[in-house]
């Protein structure tokens, strides 16, 4: 028996077999098979004095397989790119608020340098107004630029009117802490809790 196998430019495989087998009366005949994708040839050599016998085309059963998908394996998905919120390892800086990220690091620096300039609390806060109409912050950043007011009352202020900006509120549940009147940190815990992410 003699066997040869090929593999084509697209992977499919084709082979080649002759062999010697007896036919029913026991006389050697020569076989020969060839195959390629999904068709085989068939021939078969005998006796001489027999009648050729036909040249047989057979259709295999179907049996595809996916040769490709073997060769090609899939990537892993891509990592979420890190944002850079300037706060480090933030969980907010990945999330939204109507379609709205959080300041990147750049951003929020010249923010925070732009609001400690300000010696008056008061200009201190109406820039920080200003400013929080068009930028959104993380937990994070809001706590940051809370710490910046000493004046409990505009602290507040400023909490109420940032909250609406800061992409995770349910993250800055905590800062009620930093106000020791207890009626300005329960309004404070109130007005967070109402936040919608």
């Amino acid at each position: 028996m003699e066997m040869n196998v090929h593999v084509d430019e697209d992977g499919m495989p084709s082979s080649q077999i002759r062999m010697q087998v007896p036919d029913a009366d026991g006389n050697m005949q020569e076989m020969r098979v060839k195959g390629g994708g999904m068709r085989m040839e068939v021939k078969v050599k005998g006796d001489p004095g027999a009648p050729p016998p036909a040249r047989r085309e057979v259709v295999q059963e179907e049996v595809v397989e996916e040769q490709h998908s073997s060769r090609r394996r899939p990537r892993p998905p891509a990592e979420p790119v890190f944002r850079d919120c300037g706060t480090g390892r933030d969980p907010g800086c990945d999330m939204a608020r109507d379609g709205q990220y959080a300041m990147d690091a750049e951003t929020y620096r010249g923010f925070m340098t732009a609001l400690k300039s300000q010696a008056n609390e008061i200009s201190r806060q109406e820039m920080a107004e200003k400013m929080l109409k068009r930028q959104y912050l993380t937990a994070a950043q809001y706590g940051q630029v809370l710490d910046l007011f000493v004046n409990e009352i505009s602290r507040l202020e400023v909490a109420t009117f940032a909250a609406r900006r800061v992409v995770n509120p349910q993250h800055a549940l905590g800062f009620a802490s930093k106000w020791r009147n207890s009626i300005s940190s329960e309004e404070y815990t109130e007005m967070i809790a109402e936040q919608q992410p």
